[in-house]
């Protein structure tokens, strides 16, 4: 199984220049994420309902004018279509379960979400987690 194969399509797109109230529009619900675009329209990443809530917590009242720019170098980097799901796995594990965005190329090609991720792994033989160290702790 490849992430070509679990990943949805770009709903929600927003400026890298745009305020974070805009993106936060944008990302209504939960474990929803918009792509940032840059000044050329190249894909810089992606802005989840999580990173908006954190940045709000920690700055009440001036997040919502902040430029989406703020929140882009957070985001980890891409993935390819043609990438195995493990290697989504390997990021969960180093990072947490979030959207992470997937490029072709240059291009912008979906983004892939934990859901569909989790649904597979149920679908999945022991060994396949075993191997990458997400088996059951042995003690």
């Amino acid at each position: 199984m490849r992430v070509g194969d679990l990943m949805s399509g770009i709903e929600s797109v927003v400026s890298v220049t745009a305020p974070l109230r805009d993106a936060a529009e944008l990302v209504h619900r939960l474990d929803a994420a918009a792509l940032v675009i840059g000044l050329s329209h190249q894909p810089l990443g992606l802005i989840t309902e999580a990173a908006l809530t954190d940045v709000a917590r920690s700055h009440p009242g001036q997040w919502e004018k902040k430029r989406c720019a703020a929140l882009v170098g957070s985001t980890p980097g891409p993935l390819s279509p043609a990438d195995p799901i493990q290697d989504v796995l390997a990021r969960y594990r180093r990072s947490g379960a979030q959207p992470l965005l997937v490029l072709d190329g240059d291009q912008t090609a979906g983004i892939i979400y934990p859901d569909p991720v989790f649904s597979w792994c149920l679908t999945q033989p022991s060994s396949v987690f075993d191997a990458l160290g997400l088996g059951r702790d042995p003690r």
